[in-house]
């Protein structure tokens, strides 16, 4: 019986994960439905390697010296990333263009979390958070 489930690369905005009360979890929960996740931002690599390792993410992309709109652009044509579907979660209503420019489809986070059930901060998130310096 062939195997008729779509496959989805998934890509978190840094901004989104950090808007998540417990993006720990959220991930855990991601990899058990996705085929691809990773992250883009354009933060510079070793701060968002960092808050994956705190996040517990072993990610299969990370943005590498490049700016989102290049990152996704980048996963979209590596075959390595291939799938039906490719989702970008974003806190930022501004790349969605960007996004679908590059063919990816566009959740901001409020929307994504609404669906999923994800629990979102009420307010700042780096009041409650602990430290993100940046420095691994």
């Amino acid at each position: 019986m062939p195997d008729d489930a779509e496959t989805i690369t998934l890509a978190f905005e840094l901004a989104a994960l950090e808007r998540l009360l417990d993006p720990s979890d959220v991930l855990r929960d991601t990899q058990r439905w996705t085929d691809h996740l990773g992250i883009v931002s354009d933060e510079p690599t070793h701060l968002v390697r960092k808050r994956a390792r705190d996040y517990g993410l072993t990610p299969d992309f990370l943005p590498g010296p490049r700016d989102r709109a290049e990152s996704l652009a980048k996963v979209r044509h590596q075959p390595e990333h291939d799938a039906d579907r490719y989702v970008f979660v974003s806190a930022d209503e501004g790349m969605r263009s960007v996004a679908e420019r590059h063919e990816w489809e566009f959740r901001e986070i409020t929307e994504a979390a609404d669906t999923a059930g994800w629990l979102l901060h009420d307010g700042d998130p780096e009041e409650d958070d602990e430290d993100h310096s940046g420095w691994p």
